[in-house]
């Protein structure tokens, strides 16, 4: 009958703690070189204690003398290598469970490393929009990389945001804090906690991570250093930095030639958006922000509201600047799955790709991907239909843009991407790019 083998025994003896890049085997092998030469080391000084003292009869059982040398060798190894793995195994158990929070459930510290391995050396990604968009694909390119760069828009001025940012005077906290419960390394209910809306009282319509951050601004001394601490204190994979640290105002230029200003006014207007800018003009990016674009292997804009979260940004020239300057990175436009009322009414593939040529140039992106199923059956909530469509394919053959399709959307919401779907088809993207030698 074939014997199975120990729980325990399964996890010493375990194949994937030897994987590559897990940083395991190198100390390992220190380790055991260093129990080999303490052992060699003990070895010479035992024997010229038998040689020059008299040492007691029963050191003659302890050392097994009345077995061969062989003999007794295979047993000191084994029961040595033993209790160095023994040891070993519960000195992890001991460490990890003063590390971690108490009723942590357990991990599997081995599949752990690997993971931590792969995306500690994933490529290095910028990610640049707001709101719901922005903060669904970086759920997904966390599952990749841990050298994300989020780039938040900073023009809000609706819902809770809107009001912290007209009482406090800082900049909307909204987007970030959707971006930091994406990345965070925190426990689901801190995340949960994050995304907590209040419901009555002074505090109707506030969320808990917007206070955060507000406190956090306060008690820092700036907007730009408090969210450097929320990176920090929720163990963020990455970083999310602002686009800008200047209190700037979205404006949009209308069909109609009327101005106006406002993120949360521009959608209603009604009117079809011919463009939109960022007063006071000249507006300074983040530094961190910049050095993140230099470095990036891929750049990624989108999803997101076209005009008032992912235009914002570019809008800013620094950032406009360095985008046309990151030759060395893959720079991808991410299509939105389905059109949105009052910004993109009607808008097929084509006429988001022409709005983004004509506000930020025809050098700035290398790629557009779109989503390949473009039926119109999709069911939508019930407040979404009538009002909206699924985004189609058209001709954009003309354009500097070249246009990849996948299926991205999200059956289960056809309104927004799948971030596991478009995570995989973005790091496909950068892989056959790298491989046509484009890069």
């Amino acid at each position: 009958m074939k014997q199975s083998v120990p729980a325990s025994a399964r996890k010493l003896l375990d194949s994937r703690w030897l994987k590559v890049g897990i940083g395991v085997k190198r100390w390992l092998a220190l380790m055991l070189f260093g129990l080999m030469f303490s052992a060699l080391g003990l070895a010479f000084g035992l024997r010229e204690l038998y040689t020059t003292v008299e040492l007691p009869a029963i050191f003659y059982y302890l050392t097994l003398q009345f077995w061969p040398r062989t003999i007794r060798m295979i047993i000191l190894c084994l029961v040595g290598i033993s209790a160095t793995g023994f040891a070993f195994r519960h000195l992890n158990r001991v460490l990890l469970s003063a590390a971690l929070p108490r009723n942590t459930a357990p991990i599997d510290l081995a599949e752990t490393l690997i993971g931590r391995s792969r995306t500690r050396h994933g490529p290095k990604v910028v990610a640049l929009g707001g709101g719901h968009g922005l903060s669904t694909l970086l759920s997904g390119l966390k599952q990749y990389t841990d050298n994300i760069t989020a780039i938040v828009a900073v023009a809000d001025d609706g819902g809770s945001s809107g009001r912290i940012r007209q009482e406090f005077g800082i900049l909307p906290p909204g987007d970030i804090r959707r971006c930091l419960a994406a990345l965070a390394e925190a426990e689901p209910l801190m995340t949960r906690l994050f995304e907590h809306r209040f419901q009555a009282g002074s505090l109707e319509g506030h969320t808990f991570g917007n206070l955060f951050i507000t406190a956090l601004a306060e008690v820092t001394g700036s907007f730009g250093e408090g969210v450097r601490e929320a990176n920090r204190v929720l163990a963020v994979r990455g970083q999310i930095v602002p686009a800008t640290l200047d209190d700037v105002v979205l404006w949009a230029e209308l069909e109609n030639g009327e101005h106006i200003s406002g993120e949360s006014r521009i959608a209603k207007s009604g009117q079809r958006i011919k463009r939109v800018y960022l007063q006071p003009h000249g507006a300074l990016a983040v530094r961190a922000a910049i050095k993140a674009i230099e470095e990036a292997d891929l750049i990624i804009v989108g999803p997101g509201s076209l005009y008032t979260s992912l235009l914002s940004s570019l809008m800013i020239s620094e950032i406009n600047q360095a985008m046309r300057e990151a030759v060395q990175a893959v720079r991808v436009y991410v299509c939105n799955v389905a059109t949105e009322p009052g910004e993109t009414d009607h808008f097929g593939v084509r006429d988001h790709l022409q709005a983004l040529v004509e506000h930020v140039g025809p050098d700035v992106f290398d790629v557009a991907l779109a989503n390949s199923d473009d039926r119109q059956n999709h069911r939508f909530a019930p407040e979404w239909q009538g009002r909206t469509t699924i985004v189609p394919l058209d001709q954009t053959q003309d354009l500097p843009i070249r246009v990849r399709t996948a299926n991205v959307i999200n059956p289960a919401n056809p309104l927004r991407h799948d971030p596991v779907r478009l995570a995989r088809e973005l790091m496909r993207v950068l892989e056959k790019e790298r491989q046509m030698g484009r890069l």
